[in-house]
């Protein structure tokens, strides 16, 4: 048999497939408003900063490691991709769930002067000077 006549045989393709059971989560995840408002909170939480801090070191860590060290095989230059690329993943759905910067800022005399204005409506008044 030539390696002619081996290219030209049918070549036989067994697809395998392995099925994988997941655990339901047990309260479905439901993205309302108070879930949202509550989530957009943590971008000023100290525990939160620090570990956003401890992920964005850690993908600079693997970035150096990447471009700097010796791999011993390809396998080990795949993973530290997949490392990058899922840190990043991660701190961008970090950043688009904390909507860092669009937090709802009031002003405290506004309030205080809408809350004064609406006491002083309720007031009832005995006795008028009239205006001249």
């Amino acid at each position: 048999m030539s390696w002619r006549d081996w290219f030209k045989q049918p070549t036989k393709v067994v697809v395998q497939y392995k099925l994988v059971e997941v655990k339901a989560p047990r309260t479905p995840l439901r993205w309302d408003t108070s879930t949202k408002e509550a989530v957009s909170t943590l971008q000023s939480h100290p525990g939160f900063l620090a570990l956003c801090e401890r992920l964005a070191l850690q993908r600079a860590r693997l970035e150096t490691q990447l471009s700097h060290d010796v791999h011993k095989d390809l396998r080990e230059v795949d993973m530290l991709q997949a490392g990058i690329y899922w840190c990043s993943w991660l701190q961008e759905q970090i950043e688009k769930a904390t909507v860092k910067g669009s937090t709802k800022t009031f002003d405290a005399m506004e309030d205080e002067l809408a809350a004064f204005r609406e006491i002083d409506s309720s007031i009832e008044r005995v006795c008028e000077v009239p205006k001249v």
